[in-house]
């Protein structure tokens, strides 16, 4: 940009300046190729003893010479804005940087270029910036930068080059009362050349870790620097310090702010020291010498610091008063050195950027989710995949992943995961993709239909410490064999989520407490329930089914059409639902079940809770049994209690299992009109009752049958010889499984003949 037209931008920039109620005057002072520097003169105010001694204690004075440097590419870059050289350092909200250079004010959380151009016109963006400079000034005079009932805020760095991640909540874990200090394993990327120094001319991205090492003479593995596109990279340490206890055994608590203006090695030293880590830091020093005797690097190698400071109050955002400071800098394990620090108390010291590590708190509060007990999936398929993922981004520890099935090329249309090569088992490398996350999910690769039955390895696939597993196989053998399980068996609470209609549809499944209602329980429910005509469709009509998609040459797999985005925002919004129903756990289970509209994106969810379901055990077969839902209950005691003086009864409709033993029923079809109702008798009329039954089928989708007939006693007793006799007769005349339920006055008894259950 040509002088002319920054001097234009800075006469431009005093005319807006001065129209604020507190700037007395400006000039410019320099325009050149590098910019333009403008110099304010800035009215403080502050209590009125203050301005008698024309300064605050702690020495901001009532006018303030502020300057101003306009960059060559403004207006598209935001003012700078400089305090003068001996202006207080020890605030809070300063930018770090070393006393060499102007002290800059933080005006705004934040982007300060960001704020400028909000206003539209570059003048009000001047205003206001020179109002926030105002504002910060004010309270700097009166003491009150840091707001003290919300804790200690700690020292800015959001603008360092150089960046070090750590976990922060893990290191601030390791201060004692004590003192002292570890050596933590750590990584490295740096820019530059070797003549280049951090803190200089070269940055640096240090990853810590947790991983304590020793500091071993000549230890070469320990110790690697390497090229690589472009950059150098390898492997170092960061040591953790924490200070030291005074002579009296109290804590050394480091209550007054200091500036970040470390930037040598005699300045870091000086700090410490301040910190009570001085000790510490030296020791660690010492034994990096000799750890490094004999041992030459022809190559700078960075080193991470990391300064615990203890604080009279809690961090902003941590329930922790430890705050981290974190520096870097370089050794030179050069031939015939006197030292690693080859310009001695000089040698270059940068601060760095400290940032979390990737972990579940930090997910946590980045996402703004709850806290979710640790969750097991079963099931690493494309809808397993992105749950498991949505809930490790959100925070939520995942103890177990469970699949034997192996990633081939087309799962990549849709799965969580994108792998050139595909012939590893999802289930590893599902678990790689959420190390990444900060999880270490064990891994369970066995068939989970046979891995359930057995004690030993159900306790792999449900193991005791998580709160929720939920099923995403959409596998009715997985479902049957997560529902069989006794309640003793099940620790956690199982969940079940699946996408139909082509993804235009999706349910979830919650059970209930102590393992009632189960998912096979809410699945027979859901199919009883569902009266909304779109829902039916999608979820019963074999057009939005399973359609065979041809994979390769003779190849083909049965699998459900739908596009990435389609199953993503389905199967994220199953996730949302899960994570609500952790929030309002409840003894029901719940049913919740949500479709697309057919001409838009708009989805609408349902939600039911399902009351435990009565179990009876039924007499004949040996350990089968009667499950009834709450609604089969009402309707049965409502039909008895119109006939109190008569047996009356009517059809069950439901589902039966073999495999699970048991008849789940979840509703009834009345008595047809020739039906007969004595003090001693009930016999089931037949007028119009094929039809009903066929009717109820196919509103089902096919999915729920006549399972049996109930019918009501006048007194407390169980089966009759006539109960009896007709309970052979159904076996005999039906395939399936038909039960006998008698609905006594206080309970309810089951028959069936042991051959129908074969």
């Amino acid at each position: 940009m040509a002088e002319e037209e920054l001097r234009s931008h800075g006469e431009q920039f005093l005319l807006a300046a001065q129209t604020h109620a507190e700037c007395r005057a400006g000039r410019l002072i320099k325009v050149a190729d590098d910019g333009c520097l403008i110099e304010l003169d800035l009215n403080v105010e502050m209590p009125i003893d203050y301005k008698v001694d024309g300064a605050s204690p702690n020495g901001i004075r009532t006018t303030e010479a502020v300057t101003v440097k306009l960059w060559p590419n403004y207006p598209w870059s935001s003012p700078s804005f400089y305090l003068r050289s001996d202006f207080p350092r020890n605030l809070p909200h300063l930018q770090p940087g070393p006393l060499t250079q102007l002290p800059r004010p933080c005006l705004v959380d934040g982007s300060q270029r960001e704020y400028f151009f909000q206003f539209g016109l570059v003048e009000l963006g001047i205003f206001h910036l020179v109002h926030q400079l105002v504002l910060w000034l004010q309270r700097a005079a009166e003491g009150t930068l840091i707001h003290h009932g919300r804790g200690w805020e700690p020292t800015l760095r959001r603008d360092l080059s150089d960046v070090m991640v750590v976990d922060a909540e893990a290191c601030r874990t390791a201060v004692d009362r004590n003192g002292g200090y570890r050596v933590l394993k750590a990584d490295f990327v740096r820019s530059g050349t070797d003549e280049s120094l951090i803190g200089r001319d070269a940055w640096t991205w240090l990853n810590a870790s947790q991983e304590q090492v020793p500091l071993k003479r000549d230890d070469k593995e320990l110790f690697v620097r390497r090229k690589r596109n472009g950059l150098w990279s390898g492997d170092t340490v960061c040591c953790l310090i924490w200070p030291d206890k005074l002579p009296t055994g109290v804590e050394f608590v480091a209550a007054s702010y200091m500036p970040e203006t470390v930037d040598s090695y005699r300045r870091l030293l000086e700090r410490a020291d301040e910190l009570h880590c001085g000790r510490a830091l030296r020791v660690f020093l010492d034994n990096l010498e000799r750890c490094f005797r004999g041992f030459n690097l022809e190559a700078p190698l960075p080193i991470g610091i990391i300064l615990c400071a203890r604080r009279p109050a809690s961090l902003i955002g941590s329930k922790s008063n430890i705050e981290l400071l974190p520096y870097a800098f370089d050794i030179r394990a050069m031939k015939q050195r006197s030292s690693l620090f080859a310009a001695g108390d000089n040698e270059p010291v940068a601060p760095v950027m400290q940032i979390d590590a990737t972990n579940a708190t930090l997910l946590r509060n980045v996402s703004g989710a709850p806290v979710v007990p640790p969750v097991a999936v079963i099931g690493c398929g494309s809808v397993g995949s992105k749950m498991a993922m949505h809930l490790a981004r959100s925070g939520i520890k995942i103890s177990v992943v469970s699949d034997n099935g192996h990633l081939r090329p087309h799962n990549m249309a849709r799965h969580a995961l994108a792998r050139a090569e595909c012939a590893n088992a999802k289930a590893p490398e599902l678990a790689k993709e959420l190390e990444l996350l900060g999880q270490k999910p064990a891994v369970q690769q066995g068939d989970a239909v046979v891995d359930l039955a057995v004690r030993e390895t159900r306790k792999l696939i449900l193991p005791k410490e998580v709160g929720y597993a939920i099923n995403t196989t959409a596998s009715l053998s997985v479902r049957e064999a997560l529902s069989v399980l006794l309640a003793k068996d099940v620790k956690p609470r199982l969940a079940e989520a699946a996408l139909f209609g082509r993804g235009d549809g999706g349910f979830l499944l919650v059970e209930g407490a102590s393992h009632n209602p189960t998912l096979s329980d809410l699945v027979a429910e859901l199919y009883a329930s569902i009266t909304d005509n779109r829902l039916r469709k999608l979820l019963f009509d074999p057009a939005f089914g399973l359609t065979e998609v041809q994979i390769g040459q003779g190849c083909g797999a049965l699998t459900m059409p739908m596009t990435d985005m389609r199953l993503s925002a389905m199967t994220a919004a199953l996730t949302e639902e899960f994570v609500g129903c952790t929030q309002n756990t409840i003894a029901a289970g719940s049913i919740i079940i949500g479709s697309k509209a057919e001409t838009s994106s708009d989805t609408k969810w349902q939600r039911q809770d399902v009351s435990p379901f009565q179990v009876v055990d039924i007499e004949g077969p040996e350990g089968w049994t009667i499950r009834l839902s709450q609604n089969v209950l009402t309707k049965i005691r409502s039909e008895v209690a119109l006939y109190p003086t008569v047996e009356t009864g009517g059809l069950l409709i439901g589902m039966c299992s073999a495999r699970l033993r048991a008849i789940t029923v979840v509703d009834v079809i009345d008595a047809p009109p020739d039906s007969v109702r004595t003090a001693s008798c009930f016999v089931l009329g037949t007028q119009g009752l094929k039809a009903a039954i066929k009717a109820r089928h196919r509103e089902s989708g096919n999915t729920l049958f006549d399972v049996g007939t109930w019918h009501s006693h006048l007194a407390d007793q169980g089966p009759s010889a006539l109960d009896r006799a007709t309970a052979k007769k159904l076996a005999m005349e039906r395939p399936p499984p038909s039960v006998l339920l008698i609905a006594a006055p206080t309970r309810l008894y089951s028959l069936m003949h042991k051959g129908a259950s074969k």
